[in-house]
């Protein structure tokens, strides 16, 4: 198991704060817009829903034209300062919130402080930019994380939209979620994040709506073969073993399903 009962709880409670928090449409990144793009598909398959995530990610377009002012009022300044409003506190480039593991209560950084550390539950949203603007820590103190794939969502339009807790959300293309996974895989320092960016990545390829062989296809458009192939190759029978008993799914499946890639 990648997750505590609790831990995915929260994560689901806190989403729909968010999303009733956020004015405009949410684009949904990670771990959980890989959950709403293939769980019909899991569930239909495996009789049990896929797997969520432990924290959030979310997307925003920063135009580099913009001036200091077009940045203190767009979606993402509005965007951070509701999350914040809600409780999340800034720790380097991340938003959290502190709960209690057990419980499920959310505690203040004081209570935390009072409790060991294996019952503090840590649940994180990380804002996501397609470009960096200058001003963001001026504005807002931190520098979020950049993902230049995000561009292609906002300006080539791979997204599809979807109604989840009452909100409008933006969901990236199934191949851009792919390319996201694909690139930050080799880079987790997380044994945990890794396994679980190698079962998105599975579910992906085998759950989602577009057939396997035009999928690679897109993704091919869009990130690189070589690389793709590369990464693939990294993931060992012992990480397809991880995942089995992360999600269900059978290794000798999610083996086949990667020699796809390589």
């Amino acid at each position: 198991m990648l997750y505590e009962p609790n831990e995915i709880k929260t994560s689901e409670e806190q989403l729909e704060k968010v999303f009733k928090q956020l004015k405009d449409s949410t684009c949904l990144l990670g771990g959980w817009a890989v959950h709403h793009i293939v769980n019909k598909n899991f569930e239909k398959a495996n009789g049990r829903s896929y797997i969520g995530s432990r924290d959030i990610d979310i997307g925003f377009h920063i135009d580099k034209n913009w001036t200091e002012a077009q940045l203190r009022e767009s979606t993402f300044i509005s965007a951070i300062k509701a999350i914040e409003d809600i409780g999340f506190r800034s720790v380097s480039f991340r938003l959290v919130k502190d709960f209690d593991m057990d419980t499920g209560k959310e505690l203040t950084p004081e209570e935390s402080a009072e409790l060991p550390l294996y019952q503090v539950f840590q649940f994180f949203i990380d804002p996501i930019v397609d470009y960096i603007h200058p001003k963001t820590k001026d504005l807002l103190g931190f520098v979020p994380i950049d993902e230049p794939l995000l561009s292609l969502l906002f300006k080539d339009k791979m997204y599809t939209t979807a109604t989840l807790l009452g909100k409008r959300v933006i969901l990236p293309s199934p191949q851009v979620l792919l390319a996201m996974k694909l690139n930050s895989a080799p880079k987790r320092d997380k044994e945990h994040k890794r396994i679980k960016d190698i079962a998105d990545i599975y579910a992906l390829l085998w759950y989602s709506d577009t057939e396997l062989p035009k999928l690679k296809n897109q993704l091919f458009s869009i990130f690189p073969k070589e690389e793709t192939r590369k990464t693939a190759r990294t993931f060992t029978e012992e990480d397809f073993d991880k995942v089995s008993k992360a999600i269900g799914a059978s290794a000798k499946e999610i083996s086949r399903v990667f020699a796809e890639l390589t």
